[in-house]
Formats: C-alpha cells, sequence, structure tokens
C-alpha cells in the first residue's frame, strides 16, 4: 500500500460565485462571523467539504509537523478577503 495523500484541486466548486452570493445575502455592515454563519446555513455540503478536507489533512499529517491548510473557519475567511479585494469597489 502507498503512502496516502490528500487530494489537490479545489475544496469546492464555483467558490467565488457562493462567496459573493453569501455577502449578497448579507446586509451591508456584516462581519466575518456572521459570514461564515451565512455561508454555513446556505451551502452545508461544500461546508462539510472544506471540514472533511481539513480533517485529511489533519490525519495525514504527522505530529509535530504543520499542514497548508488553514482552519475551516479561518480558510471561509481568507477565501472572503481574497474574493473582496478581487470585487470592483462600488462608486461613491
Amino acid at each position: 500500500m502507498g503512502r496516502q495523500r490528500v487530494p489537490k484541486g479545489q475544496v469546492f466548486l464555483k467558490k467565488e460565485e457562493k462567496i459573493e452570493a453569501t455577502v449578497n445575502a448579507l446586509n451591508a455592515n456584516h462581519s466575518e462571523d456572521q459570514f461564515v454563519e451565512k455561508f454555513q446555513e446556505l451551502y452545508p455540503k461544500d461546508w462539510g467539504k472544506i471540514v472533511t478536507r481539513y480533517e485529511a489533512h489533519e490525519r495525514l499529517t504527522p505530529g509535530g509537523k504543520t499542514h497548508p491548510m488553514a482552519h475551516p473557519k479561518q480558510y471561509l475567511i481568507n477565501a472572503y478577503k481574497a474574493a473582496m479585494k478581487k470585487s470592483p469597489k462600488p462608486s461613491a
């Protein structure tokens, strides 16, 4: 039996679209925690995929070593921040 590996590639499909839809479902003055809660509510299967991938990293990483994936909540916050930087700012 060969070495087990964590799958590579996207954690979930259409990440940018789903993040944008989640932001649009919130009011203008939302917090990162509210964003995470709303994402979990709108996309429970995708949240499960994030958690599953994180658990796979945790399980397959030797003790005392680190792995590249952030905690699931922080992973989603990082994706949110990246999407906000990428999206055009509304003109004032």
